[in-house]
């Protein structure tokens, strides 16, 4: 890129520094809680919209028209669409404007939604996941038609609901089924992790599932007759957990096998793995225990579908119990919630390579094409075929802490990126 050019950008981008702080600051006061988390306060009713009717004014004055509208229960989603003048290819930001509660250990700063601005940082819940990334996005293209830098192609922002617990059908899926789509898109999910700015060309799929295993409950003074030697067993009473305690393990012994056999060119050695999340079992002490369940989120690669997984968990599971006779009889019941699907684009595509191309104009040190530790709506957009990567501002150390905080000079360098990527992809 001529340097006289990137200079003007860059000029744009600083230029706009104090406002962009100041959005950032004044969104995270908007405390936009996920209705799905079920806390009931004032507070919390109506954030997304409420966060999403501010980014409005804030993206008309702009440039973008926008349109703002709910697809279930009130929950607004924002998109802002600036028209390119044509021959170009088209870009989509996207991002979310729900948050996670603050949690109930005290936060450093007192207030979890202070957005509080000091020493170059601004501090509150969605500072980073991803309120500071959703402003970057506005004020790449702010910076880019305040310096007379007109896109060939359109920009497209999402602003979206329901994202923190999986509710695609009330924010990304709906807005994306409204028609707005695109040939390129970045997620503003955090990326700065081991290195600054990575690119995140690939996330995994994710399995919740839970098992259940029944037992046969006794009075826990019978217990010598269900598990010593000459005992009645299985006619007095059956011990639950014990039982479990079988499936659990098929499960560890599933895990270590994929720390050697499940792979893939984003992530390291040993990343998917089958997380026992929770467990439930017994009625008191009182009782030998009939029941049993425990819940999971499997980690899985990009290049396995989802049947692949239940087909390989379901082997392993029903292998175990068949070296049972309880078990054999009365096998544990598996339920499989929810599936978040993965995504994987190759670091090669030409969509890509212009993501990293931008970085890199930006910060020489990040640009690292790497694997999403988490799951985001990157999913859903890839789904559309649709070319899609995860880069955005903000440490992930800091992501769902109770220290969360953002960088603002990393809000400014991410917008530099945004306006670079604009520029390459869509043309000017």
């Amino acid at each position: 890129m001529d340097e006289s050019l990137k200079k003007k950008i860059y000029d744009s981008v600083e230029s706009l520094k104090d406002e962009l702080t100041q959005v950032v600051s004044d969104t995270v006061k908007i405390q936009s809680v996920s209705p799905e988390f079920g806390i009931s306060l004032p507070a919390y009713e109506d954030g997304e919209t409420k966060v999403n009717r501010y980014m409005q004014k804030v993206m008309e004055e702009a440039g973008l028209k926008t349109d703002l509208f709910a697809a279930v229960n009130g929950r607004h989603n924002l998109v802002g669409v600036h028209k390119g003048q044509g021959g170009g290819k088209s870009l989509l930001f996207n991002g979310h404007v729900d948050v996670v509660p603050p949690g109930e250990t005290a936060w450093k700063d007192g207030d979890p939604f202070s957005g509080k601005v000091e020493n170059g940082w601004i501090h509150g819940r969605g500072s980073v996941d991803m309120k500071g990334g959703n402003a970057a996005t506005v004020f790449a293209l702010k910076a880019l038609l305040k310096a007379g830098l007109q896109p060939k192609g359109d920009v497209i922002i999402q602003h979206v609901a329901g994202e923190e617990c999986k509710a695609t059908e009330v924010g990304t899926g709906a807005v994306l089924d409204k028609g707005y789509l695109a040939d390129g898109a970045i997620v503003v999910e955090p990326t700065c992790s081991g290195q600054p700015f990575e690119i995140n060309t690939a996330s995994s799929g994710i399995f919740e599932m839970k098992w259940s295993v029944k037992g046969k409950s006794v009075h826990a003074g019978l217990r010598r007759e269900v598990v010593r030697d000459g005992g009645a067993g299985a006619e007095v009473g059956v011990d639950a957990i014990e039982k479990g305690m079988i499936v659990y393990q098929a499960l560890k012994d599933l895990e270590r096998q994929w720390g050697q056999t499940k792979k893939h060119p984003m992530y390291k050695i040993g990343n998917f793995c089958i997380n026992a999340a929770t467990i439930k079992a017994g009625q008191g002490p009182s009782f030998v225990p009939d029941n049993m369940e425990m819940s999971y989120s499997i980690w899985y690669p990009p290049q396995d579908t989802p049947d692949q997984i239940i087909k390989e968990v379901e082997e392993q599971v029903r292998n175990y119990c068949n070296t049972d006779p309880w078990l054999r009889a009365n096998p544990p019941e598996i339920t499989w919630i929810f599936n978040w699907p993965s995504f994987d684009v190759s670091s090669e595509h030409e969509f890509c390579k212009t993501v990293q191309k931008a970085v890199k104009t930006v910060r020489p040190d990040g640009g690292d094409f790497t694997g999403m530790f988490a799951v985001c709506d990157a999913s859903f957009i890839h789904e559309k075929n649709i070319p899609v990567v995860v880069l955005g501002p903000g440490e992930t150390k800091y992501t769902h802490g109770t220290e969360e905080k953002v960088a603002v000079q990393q809000l400014v360098e991410a917008a530099k990126m945004y306006a670079l990527a604009i520029v390459e992809w869509c043309g000017i």
